[in-house]
C-alpha cells in the first residue's frame, strides 16, 4: 500500500457520515474538497450512502441539505456492489455495502468518521484501500493554496 497521498488518477470514496458532516462545513471538509476542485482526486460515493446522509439530514439537521447539494456538485455516484467472501465479519453488515461500493469503484481511499466500526481497517495494510479519517487524509496530503 502506497503511504503518499492521493495523486489525480485516484478515487476517494466518501462515507454516509462524511457527506453529512461536510454538508455541514468545516475547513477539513474545504481543504477536501478544495483538493478535488484542484483536480487533485476525484470524489465519489454510492447511492447508498448518499440516501443514508441525506436521510440523516433531513432528520437532524435539515437547514443543511442545500449544503449537501453544493457539495454533491464534485462527487461522482459509483454504482452499489455486494459484499466479497473477503470483507465479511471486517465491518457490521450495515456498513458492507460502503466498504463494498468503494473497492468495487476502485477507490484508493474511502473516508469515513466511523472509527467504531471501521477504526480496526485503518490500521491494516492488506486492503486494497486505505480507510482514513477525514482528518488523517487532509494530513496526508495537504492542498496548497
Amino acid at each position: 500500500m502506497p503511504s503518499a497521498g492521493p495523486g489525480a488518477s485516484e478515487l476517494v470514496f466518501l462515507d454516509a457520515n462524511v457527506l453529512f458532516s461536510a454538508s455541514l462545513g468545516g475547513e477539513v471538509f474545504e481543504a477536501i474538497w478544495l483538493g478535488a476542485r484542484k483536480g487533485r482526486y476525484w470524489l465519489a460515493t454510492s447511492p447508498y450512502c448518499l440516501l443514508e446522509a441525506r436521510e440523516n439530514l433531513a432528520r437532524k439537521r435539515p437547514q443543511a441539505l442545500r449544503g449537501l447539494k453544493d457539495r454533491l456538485k464534485v462527487v461522482r455516484l459509483v454504482p452499489e456492489a455486494k459484499g466479497e467472501a473477503w470483507m465479511e465479519g471486517l465491518v457490521p453488515e450495515k456498513d458492507l455495502p460502503f466498504l463494498a461500493a468503494a473497492v468495487a469503484a476502485g477507490a484508493s481511499v474511502l473516508l469515513t468518521g466511523d472509527t467504531r466500526h471501521f477504526g480496526p481497517l485503518m490500521a491494516r495494510q492488506d486492503l486494497p484501500l486505505r480507510v482514513l479519517t477525514p482528518g488523517n487524509f487532509i494530513r496526508s496530503f495537504r492542498p496548497s493554496g
